[in-house]
Protein backbone atom coordinates (compact mmCIF):
# COMPACT_ATOMS: atom_id res chain seq x y z
CA UNK A 1 0.00 0.00 0.00
CA UNK A 2 1.23 3.72 -1.17
CA UNK A 3 0.55 6.07 1.30
CA UNK A 4 1.26 9.70 0.68
CA UNK A 5 0.57 13.14 1.69
CA UNK A 6 0.14 15.89 -0.22
CA UNK A 7 0.56 18.50 2.14
CA UNK A 8 -3.00 19.97 1.59
CA UNK A 9 -5.12 20.73 4.47
CA UNK A 10 -8.08 23.13 5.37
CA UNK A 11 -10.07 24.54 8.16
CA UNK A 12 -13.36 22.62 8.12
CA UNK A 13 -16.05 25.12 8.95
CA UNK A 14 -18.70 22.78 10.26
CA UNK A 15 -16.64 20.87 12.72
CA UNK A 16 -13.94 23.25 13.19
CA UNK A 17 -11.18 21.08 13.37
CA UNK A 18 -8.84 20.67 9.77
CA UNK A 19 -8.83 18.43 6.40
CA UNK A 20 -6.14 17.47 5.05
CA UNK A 21 -5.60 15.26 2.36
CA UNK A 22 -3.56 11.29 2.00
CA UNK A 23 -3.60 9.70 -1.27
CA UNK A 24 -3.51 6.21 -1.49
CA UNK A 25 -2.43 3.68 -3.96
CA UNK A 26 -3.15 6.77 -6.10
CA UNK A 27 -6.24 7.66 -4.67
CA UNK A 28 -7.40 11.00 -2.94
CA UNK A 29 -8.59 10.17 0.94
CA UNK A 30 -9.81 12.94 3.35
CA UNK A 31 -8.76 12.59 6.87
CA UNK A 32 -10.26 15.01 9.33
CA UNK A 33 -8.70 16.14 13.11
CA UNK A 34 -11.28 17.10 15.61
CA UNK A 35 -10.34 20.52 17.63
CA UNK A 36 -10.02 18.73 20.34
CA UNK A 37 -6.93 16.82 19.14
CA UNK A 38 -5.46 19.86 17.76
CA UNK A 39 -5.25 21.46 21.28
CA UNK A 40 -4.53 18.18 23.11
CA UNK A 41 -1.22 17.16 20.28
CA UNK A 42 0.37 20.56 21.87
CA UNK A 43 -0.96 22.19 24.33
CA UNK A 44 1.26 25.14 24.45
CA UNK A 45 -0.62 26.41 21.38
CA UNK A 46 -4.13 26.14 22.92
CA UNK A 47 -4.78 29.75 22.26
CA UNK A 48 -3.62 29.56 18.48
CA UNK A 49 -5.50 29.23 15.53
CA UNK A 50 -6.76 25.51 14.21
CA UNK A 51 -3.87 25.68 11.09
CA UNK A 52 -1.33 26.63 13.05
CA UNK A 53 -1.73 24.04 15.35
CA UNK A 54 -2.12 21.41 12.76
CA UNK A 55 1.21 22.82 11.09
CA UNK A 56 2.95 22.83 14.45
CA UNK A 57 1.73 19.00 14.26
CA UNK A 58 1.50 17.67 10.73
CA UNK A 59 3.67 14.80 11.61
CA UNK A 60 1.93 13.69 14.18
CA UNK A 61 -1.33 13.71 12.58
CA UNK A 62 -0.05 11.95 9.65
CA UNK A 63 1.49 8.88 11.28
CA UNK A 64 -1.55 8.50 13.14
CA UNK A 65 -3.58 8.62 9.99
CA UNK A 66 -0.99 6.22 7.89
CA UNK A 67 -1.92 3.75 10.97
CA UNK A 68 -5.50 4.36 10.64
CA UNK A 69 -5.25 4.15 6.40
CA UNK A 70 -3.14 0.52 7.37
CA UNK A 71 -5.51 -0.91 9.62
CA UNK A 72 -8.42 0.01 7.05
CA UNK A 73 -9.74 2.48 9.97
CA UNK A 74 -11.76 4.70 7.44
CA UNK A 75 -12.80 7.20 7.33
CA UNK A 76 -9.81 8.75 8.86
CA UNK A 77 -10.89 10.64 11.79
CA UNK A 78 -8.32 11.78 14.42
CA UNK A 79 -9.26 12.53 17.79
CA UNK A 80 -8.02 13.17 21.32
CA UNK A 81 -7.91 9.37 22.23
CA UNK A 82 -5.12 8.66 19.41
CA UNK A 83 -2.97 11.04 21.10
CA UNK A 84 -2.69 8.82 23.33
Amino acid sequence: MDIRFSGKYAANSQTFGINFEAIVDGKSLSCSVSTEALEDADPSLRNSGTEEQFVANRSVFESIARRKIVDGLLPVQIVSADLR
